[in-house]
């Protein structure tokens, strides 16, 4: 199994983790807004975007999705429940819901913050905040989970800084997630 993705994530969260010697992860500062943000959340949509792309191409019905709108209709269907994954943050109260939005078949607002900044940086600079980007870096760690789900044995080391899963540290074993809770995987 490739772990290059899983590294990759690992490389963002660092810098995201850097971004908080400077503004502190509290719900008190979700709405501040920088480059280094601009650039993470960029970052994380494009990521974004790749992983779902991957994870819908092994499903069925899922080859041609290609925005988020797709994916929402393909992951939804083949993993009921994947809008009520609730990611743990360290240094943060209570558990983040990155695809909470999905449950009105909607685009979460992060992602549209995502491509608010990328299409229309002019107006909507302040959209690349630290609320987006952290519920930006949850929905990738979130599908990443998924994406790795089916593997016979795959061990998602090192483990991330900041964000979490029950199903880690432990091995993700294919056949035992059903039992460990990831929603949706049969």
């Amino acid at each position: 199994m490739d772990l290059r993705p899983w590294w990759y994530f690992l490389s963002i969260e660092k810098q995201f983790v850097e971004t908080l010697n400077f503004v502190d992860l509290d719900p008190k500062n979700v709405a501040t807004f920088s480059n280094e943000f601009a650039k993470l959340l960029l970052l994380i949509g494009s990521e974004v975007d790749v992983i779902a792309k991957m994870i819908c191409a092994g499903l069925p019905g899922g080859a041609t999705a290609k925005s988020i709108t797709h994916y929402c209709r393909v992951l939804t269907t083949e993993f009921p429940g994947i809008e009520t994954i609730e990611i743990e943050v360290e240094r943060y109260p209570g558990p983040i819901v990155p695809w909470s939005g999905w449950k009105q078949n909607a685009s979460p607002s992060w992602w549209k913050a995502h491509t608010d900044v990328k299409h229309h940086r002019d107006k909507a600079f302040g959209e690349a905040n630290q609320g987006n980007v952290l519920y930006a870096i949850c929905g990738l760690f979130a599908l990443l989970l998924y994406y790795y789900r089916a593997d016979d044995i795959v061990r998602l080391e090192p483990h991330p800084q900041l964000v979490s899963y029950p199903i880690l540290p432990q091995v993700l074993v294919g056949q035992n997630l059903r039992y460990q809770g990831l929603p949706g995987v049969r």
